[in-house]
């Protein structure tokens, strides 16, 4: 582990922090008005390779968490944006681990802090990462866009699943809890229970089997046209990792159709990039890693343009 310093920008004229520019760095940045705002930081080393190897046995193409938001900063830069300028949406799933790492290291998130210096997080997800605040919510998000700056907004839409360094799919070795406990933990708990309940029922979800508990019908409602298919699964991680795709895709579908980010809902002449993949939770103190499926932009004119091939080059 190695130490570093966090610095924030300050406004001259109002003298306050400016949201989003926390970085961590060994030596003062220039040029601009940093300020050390604390005196140290631990930096966890990278997974050991045996982690890795676990990990893309699953997802052949996953990568750390932290260098995905370091990629995705740098290649937004490239399409003429700066982060501070950039308002982000994360449509993960509200599970805590998946909380962002802010400058407390014992923070018990594994979100990457390289995606600090975005603007936000609006949060747009719920359980198991699907974007559950609807059109509604694209429509907030999008309304905090800085429009004085000419700025855009960023989408990250991935539910996510745990892969524990032992090998096990669905499961992670919590904070505070003997392996033996953790073992019979689920991750992405609410997929899990989705699951269940599809296996369990012979007639699709209704409202009314579900009250208080919208985001578990909305769950049940995308698994039980998989019904078939997911008893066809021998195994939970099989289960798991099947079910985390249908999610993925429903969330996706929705964020890309006619009712998702569209100019009626995000502003005409705005800039949306948008990336979706799955968020892989790990054992406690280790690193995150994601799987990047697509990334794109909902251009000012209202066009999506593919960038997948472009971001992963570089990822």
């Amino acid at each position: 582990m190695s130490k570093l310093k966090a610095f924030a920008l300050k406004n001259r004229k109002t003298d306050e922090f400016v949201p989003g520019s926390l970085i961590k760095t060994y030596k003062q940045p220039a040029p601009g008005p940093w300020v050390h705002v604390i005196e140290g930081l631990i930096e966890r080393s990278p997974n050991p390779t045996d982690y890795d190897d676990t990990v893309k046995l699953t997802y052949p193409n996953a990568v750390s968490a932290e260098r995905f938001g370091t990629h995705a900063k740098d290649f937004i830069k490239s399409k003429g944006y700066t982060p501070d300028n950039i308002v982000l949406s994360d449509s993960i799933c509200s599970d805590d681990v998946d909380g962002p790492i802010y400058s407390d290291i014992s923070n018990i998130g594994q979100t990457p802090a390289s995606q600090n210096q975005f603007l936000g997080a609006f949060m747009s997800g719920g359980l198991a990462g699907y974007p559950h605040t609807g059109i509604l919510g694209i429509q907030a998000w999008g309304s905090h866009v800085t429009t004085t700056t000419q700025g855009g907004l960023f989408m990250i839409n991935m539910p996510h699943i745990g892969i524990s360094r032992a090998g096990d799919v669905g499961r992670i070795w919590r904070r505070g809890k003997s392996q033996a406990q953790s073992l019979t933990d689920n991750t992405c708990g609410a997929v899990a229970t989705a699951i269940n309940w599809v296996a369990g029922s012979v007639a699709p979800p209704d409202t009314a089997e579900f009250p208080n508990n919208y985001q578990y019908y909305i769950l049940c409602d995308i698994l039980f046209p998989f019904k078939a298919a997911l008893a066809a699964l021998p195994t939970y991680d099989e289960q798991m990792v099947f079910a985390t795709e249908k999610i993925r895709l429903a969330g996706n579908t929705f964020l890309t159709g006619a009712s998702g980010i569209t100019a009626a809902n995000v502003g005409s002449g705005i800039d949306t990039f948008y990336c979706t993949g799955t968020f892989i939770n790990t054992d406690d103190g280790f690193n995150a890693y994601i799987n990047v499926t697509a990334f794109k932009k909902y251009n000012s004119v209202g066009e999506w343009v593919d960038l997948t091939t472009e971001f992963l080059a570089g990822l």
